[in-house]
């Protein structure tokens, strides 16, 4: 597996290529785990960005294949407000790429990386927006499962645009040395729910892109992620067996009704959540209009939130990594335990046994007592 630095070199390489004799790449605009991001122009000379997959998956038909139905996800939903996806090609060389819209502005991640927080109301306008693209996805079962600061971008227009709808399922592969496997689930350590963190599979659903959104709005508001730690694994841990803390114990001043809303949906228990996108955003909108005085438009549309401050003491968030997530083995017998195998993008690795607290009883929820974690191994690759 190449290292992330080596990723960025082969990628800056691209930069003034002309790709099949019509999209010339102008500029690097992002690395990912799985996909380098271009700024772009047509022979028509229409702006576009370009999404393409890295080279190390051009042998892997399936990988391609849907990397490249999985890109139009978002076109499917039909949302202003989910990037669109205008074409799609493959190089002489075997790369695929997806072209896109291309966005001016910068994404949610980079903003908190220059301002630390951002201000209550700007944090429920974006979380509105983000619940309506959310909302029209979870009515046709299309559910993100990596939403976080960085795929959410803020347009110098004022829109909230999701990103990378559907990619998480192409990034799903095969851990290496693996048992009979139960699952696979991939996301962001940070913001992964407890049943995702854990490899349930069958667990994920629309109240998983709630606890994610929950946990974005923790972080924007209080600058630091909800889970504490100094590793990926770590914070990987603490979301499989601990309990979120309370958006007021991290920070002070926000106002109740805020701090609840977030509660809620960083419930451990999915039936504890936001039932759906659409009640977290009737909820969001009506807290909105009692803290600032008006109503959020209809329009989806808001007052862009302009350059941001300069911070003397910008904090170090790294967690921008894809986690891979299997359960790959589940005792058939008092199913006292699990054991999950993790991978990410960089080449670390890692094994951790879950154990039940105690006897479980009859009243105890589906996923609640497995709640203690040993880790049996950790293979280092790149540090996380």
């Amino acid at each position: 597996m190449l290292r992330p630095e080596d990723l960025e070199h082969r990628a800056h390489a691209r930069v003034g290529q002309v790709l099949l004799g019509k999209w010339q790449i102008e500029r690097l605009l992002d690395v990912g785990g799985m996909a380098s991001v271009f700024a772009a122009i047509h022979r028509n000379g229409k702006r576009v960005a370009i999404k393409m997959l890295h080279p190390g998956f051009a042998d892997d038909q399936q990988v391609k294949d849907r990397f490249l139905r999985e890109g139009y996800v978002a076109n499917r939903i039909g949302h202003p407000d989910a990037v669109q996806i205008l074409d799609d090609d493959v190089l002489e060389d075997g790369s695929v790429f997806l072209v896109m819209e291309l966005l001016e502005g910068q994404s949610l991640e980079t903003r908190l990386r220059q301002q630390r927080t951002l201000p209550v109301r700007d944090v429920l306008q974006i979380a509105d927006s983000v619940l309506d693209v959310l909302g029209a996805a979870h009515d046709q079962g299309i559910v993100h499962r990596d939403i976080k600061p960085a795929n959410l971008f803020l347009t110098s227009e004022g829109a909230v645009k999701v990103l990378d709808f559907g990619l998480a399922r192409v990034r799903e592969r095969t851990f290496k040395g693996s048992m009979t496997r139960s699952g696979m689930v991939i996301g962001t350590a940070s913001y992964m729910p407890p049943e995702q963190a854990r490899g349930k599979k069958d667990l994920i659903d629309a109240r998983t892109d709630i606890w994610a959104l929950g946990a974005t709005m923790f972080r924007a508001l209080a600058g630091r992620y909800v889970h504490l730690g100094q590793t990926v694994n770590e914070r990987l841990i603490a979301a499989m067996s601990e309990h979120a803390p309370s958006l007021a114990s991290a920070v002070a001043g926000v106002p109740d009704p805020l701090v609840r809303i977030v509660d809620q949906a960083l419930a451990f228990q999915p039936a504890d959540r936001w039932p759906s996108a659409r009640a977290m955003q009737q909820e969001i909108r009506r807290v909105h209009e009692q803290i600032a005085g008006f109503s959020l438009p209809a329009s989806r549309r808001t007052e862009p939130l302009g350059p941001a401050p300069t911070d003397p003491n910008p904090p170090r968030f790294q967690d921008s990594i894809d986690i891979h997530v299997s359960v790959v083995f589940e005792p058939s017998t008092a199913g006292d335990s699990i054991i999950v195998e993790v991978e990410d993008d960089s080449g670390r690795a890692g094994r951790f046994e879950m154990r039940r607290r105690g006897t479980p009883t009859p009243s105890d929820p589906e996923d609640e007592p497995l709640s203690e974690v040993t880790v049996i191994e950790v293979t280092e690759g790149s540090k996380v």
